[in-house]
């Protein structure tokens, strides 16, 4: 007589009618973790935080968080672990960690055209070797040592040598900006009785003159100054204010979208955006930006592009840039994500991974089209963690494997359902995964509880009518609850029958008995509860299951 044992437990297949999935497999798979092929519930979610937004980032003890739904926060790794985001405040920002935890953020970049500061020579002229023609510059620097570009020229001024100047006019007030140093630059071009000395046709550099705190008016060029550094920041613009998706690379360099032009940073000058460095042209309105050390996603409203970011690159056009052939619109901001050098994010046909200059849609083995425009993938958020994909939108929250290349297939065997609903998710630098509700930032499985798990299995198609008696659970002694639905349709009936077959909390392996003399072609089993099954067997008697 037929019996059936599982050993082995799957998750959903929705492409799949429930009675054709493959034995193993479930109509229902919810917060059940399958990683052992037994069913086993995921601990509940611990809270780590008061804060919430439909932004979030957490590095170990600090979480930040932004109502922002386009909010972006990335952690620049260097000697002194900086910051940076877009979306939080009016323009880019930036902060030493420590400062930005408390949210406690400083403009990044420095003013566009500073004002020319004036000089004036305080002597008087005579015809001799020791004149010289001057121009004076100064830049910012703020708290954290970066410099800005430097200001317009002051207008070209006749001096002695041994002779002061006076240099007004310096900037006093930046409200939004964290000044806290001016460095005065002055460029000399030599003079022999008014002309200029042979041999000096070439451009004067301008050379540090001091550095002055910041609201200081006015300053005293003395005579016989030794001139410092050469003024290297002329290229220096700051970042756009409407500069969104801002990025640390992972080489030195930030990047960011400002309207259709991707922005990258001289390295390791988070604050300087030179014009040599900024890419367009692209085919569709770039959407999203993600980088990492080798490549940078550009997700646009048509074509996907690929920028290579690996080797180093400081000339203008210099770095390759790939668009893929294939239109690959993304349909939601937040569903957008890193993972192991490919990009992950939706689309009106599924999820696509991007790797390198291939892409490909992942979901097509998991759910059809019309499936996945049920799913409302136009609100997803999602992230990779562990491997796996959490992608959660108003309707459901799915978790499923994605392939370690782009070659691979997708494991159907290992899409499950989760039972939460987060605005805003986040996987830290410590591969640990964070979501945002609106009470508060939760850890997810980290909790000292468990969650209970619901998984309902296959439509068994038996052979011919038939009763099922007897069944049993091998699990560990945690209380589950099983219950067993026989599905009959009579002839000339729209509607197929159901009868609950058993209905039952079992604590440990024995046998149990179901509903007696009832036949049926068509079955199912449902397991919720929060201990671990390690195997499932149904037959026509209890004889039979000891024959397994």
């Amino acid at each position: 007589m037929p019996s059936i044992k599982l050993t082995q437990f799957g998750g959903i297949a929705p492409r799949q009618r429930p009675n054709n999935l493959h034995q193993a497999m479930a109509q229902v798979a919810e917060d059940v973790d399958l990683s052992r092929g037994t069913l086993r519930p995921w601990r509940t979610d611990k809270k780590v935080s008061d804060k919430t937004g439909n932004s979030i980032f957490v590095d170990k003890c600090c979480y930040l968080s932004s109502e922002h739904c386009k909010a972006s926060f990335s952690r620049i790794d260097t000697d002194c672990c900086y910051i940076v985001a877009s979306g939080v405040k009016d323009y880019p920002v930036i902060q030493r960690k420590d400062n930005a935890c408390n949210d406690n953020w400083n403009r990044l970049g420095f003013p566009v055209e500073l004002n020319a500061p004036n000089a004036q020579f305080l002597g008087s002229l005579s015809q001799d070797f020791n004149q010289e023609l001057r121009q004076y510059i100064y830049t910012l620097v703020d708290e954290f040592g970066f410099e800005s570009a430097p200001s317009l020229p002051s207008d070209p001024i006749y001096v002695h040598n041994d002779q002061s100047v006076v240099i007004s006019g310096l900037p006093t007030s930046f409200p939004t900006y964290s000044i806290e140093k001016v460095r005065l630059y002055c460029a000399v071009t030599q003079l022999d009785y008014g002309e200029q000395v042979k041999d000096q046709n070439a451009e004067a550099h301008f050379l540090l003159v001091d550095e002055v705190s910041f609201g200081t008016g006015s300053y005293v060029h003395q005579a016989h100054t030794v001139y410092g550094e050469e003024c290297l920041t002329e290229e220096y613009e700051p970042p756009h204010e409407c500069m969104t998706d801002l990025q640390y690379c992972g080489n030195g360099q930030l990047g960011g979208l400002v309207g259709t032009e991707l922005w990258l940073s001289e390295p390791l000058k988070p604050h300087a955006f030179p014009e040599a460095y900024r890419y367009g042209r692209f085919n569709g309105k770039p959407i999203r930006f993600l980088c990492g050390e080798r490549a940078g996603y550009i997700l646009t409203d048509e074509y996907p592009v690929v920028i290579e970011m690996e080797s180093p690159c400081q000339s203008q056009g210099c770095r390759s840039i790939t668009q893929l052939e294939e239109p690959l619109p993304i349909i939601s901001y937040q569903s957008a994500c890193l993972y192991n050098g490919a990009c992950f994010y939706a689309t009106k046909d599924g999820l696509v991974m991007l790797a390198g200059n291939q892409a490909k849609v992942m979901t097509t083995a998991l759910y059809t089209k019309d499936q996945w425009q049920a799913l409302a993938p136009w609100q997803m958020i999602g992230v990779v963690h562990d491997g796996y994909y959490f992608g959660f939108t108003d309707r459901i929250s799915i978790r499923f494997k994605v392939p370690d290349s782009i070659y691979e297939d997708v494991q159907i065997e290992q899409l499950t359902t989760l039972s939460i609903k987060p605005k805003a998710v986040y996987r830290s630098d410590q591969d640990e995964l964070f979501f945002a509700t609106d009470d508060g930032i939760y850890q997810w499985n980290a909790g000292d509880n468990w969650k209970t798990f619901r998984w309902r299995g296959r439509l068994h198609n038996l052979p011919q009518y038939m009763a099922m008696t007897a069944y049993k659970v091998v699990q560990d002694y945690e209380p589950n609850h099983v219950k067993h639905i026989g599905y009959k349709r009579h002839r000339s009936e729209m509607v197929q029958d159901t009868v609950v077959l058993g209905d039952k909390t079992v604590i440990d392996s024995r046998p149990h008995r179901l509903k007696a003399g009832y036949a049926t072609l068509f079955f199912d089993v449902e397991i919720t509860g929060k201990g671990e099954v390690w195997e499932y067997h149904i037959a026509t008697s209890v004889a039979e299951l000891g024959t397994e």
